[in-house]
């Protein structure tokens, strides 16, 4: 039966597809181990994107797993307030959900993004490479939670931050995040150099030096704290006028004392992560990135994850492949490989 269903649900998509412009097809395939609460290793999956809908866009997959629907809204307030947000939805035929829903917006100096989750469904769901994603993904079968973050712009360099999570391992967040272009000074050319006049009268002036970005250093420093965290973070990064960035972040504090009541040492904790990625590394527009991270004091996500992610342009689409792997909440080892192809109907 399900095979059957699966087929209808995937030949109706692309029927709608065609009548309503779809901007792109995507197709997927991944293997993972352990498979954690799936029976089966592989995972496929084929769907369409950006299918214009009352003024948002539509999008939807049929995978080996599971239905999932999502749609994307933006509105534009003049002069300065816009907002977007995003809602999707996974269903399987055991009748398990995800529904998750993002909003942003900013007016002026101030930016503030949320959003929420109530599953019974495991992300990997969705996403077959979840456990291993640079960012933290809730790994529970069933549960909610919720995210919040608040930007405020001091001035052009300076970004006060307030935040919190909520669900499996409630804390807030306080801290700054800054940057600092790197310059440095042009020589002259030749030609614009003044050349004496040779006639004893004073030259003409000099013009004044050129400078040019080489890069752009960025700094980020706060606190985290809940019914049980309390840690100081911190966390640098660089980026170079080509697109190459390289990001590194740490956390230090304690926790856990609610679930081991033991000595203050056997409490501390520590966290780590970084990222670096570069463009057209494999061939113009092309992206690669990799990156690593160890985060033990989370309760709900694996503590630590790696990967490396790559696209490529490929005839009139991408072709990505990822590749991920770390250590699971229940101490296993495991990684799993994703490759993708999406293309774009509107191009030849």
């Amino acid at each position: 039966m399900r095979v059957p269903l699966c087929a209808a649900l995937l030949g109706g998509l692309l029927l709608a597809a065609a009548p309503a412009h779809a901007a792109s097809v995507n197709f997927g395939v991944a293997y993972t181990a352990p498979t954690g609460p799936w029976t089966y290793p592989l995972w496929g999956q084929v769907g369409v994107d950006d299918l214009s809908v009352s003024g948002g866009t539509l999008s939807a997959a049929v995978s080996s797993r599971a239905l999932s629907v999502g749609y994307r809204r933006g509105l534009s307030l003049p002069p300065l307030a816009t907002v977007s947000a995003r809602t999707d939805l996974t269903v399987t035929l055991n009748r398990e959900y995800r529904l998750s829903s993002r909003a942003s917006g900013s007016a002026g100096p101030v930016a503030v993004s949320g959003g929420g989750a109530v599953f019974t469904l495991p992300a990997t769901g969705s996403d077959p490479l979840a456990a291993y994603a640079e960012a933290p993904t809730d790994l529970r079968v069933r549960g909610w939670n919720a995210d919040l973050a608040v930007r405020y712009r001091v001035n052009r360099d300076l970004v006060a931050v307030l935040g919190g999570e909520f669900g499996p391992q409630a804390h807030g967040t306080l801290g700054v995040e800054a940057r600092r272009p790197l310059t440095r000074v042009v020589p002259p050319d030749p030609a614009d150099v003044p050349e004496d006049a040779g006639d004893g009268s004073d030259p003409a002036p000099m013009p004044d030096p050129e400078t040019e970005v080489t890069g752009t250093v960025t700094w980020r420093a706060g606190v985290r704290g809940g019914p049980d965290l309390l840690a100081v973070t911190g966390g640098v990064g660089y980026a170079t006028p080509a697109g190459v960035t390289v990001n590194l972040d740490a956390l230090a504090g304690v926790s856990g004392w609610r679930s081991r009541p033991s000595t203050l040492a056997a409490q501390t904790t520590w966290g780590v992560g970084g990222s670096v990625a570069a463009p057209d590394l494999l061939g113009e527009g092309s992206l690669l990135r990799a990156y690593a991270t160890y985060e033990p004091w989370r309760v709900a996500v694996s503590p630590l994850r790696a990967g490396v992610n790559a696209s490529v342009p490929a005839g009139s689409g991408r072709v990505t492949v990822d590749v991920a792997g770390g250590r699971g909440r229940d101490g296993a080892l495991g990684f799993g490989v994703k490759v993708g192809y999406g293309f774009d109907l509107g191009r030849p």
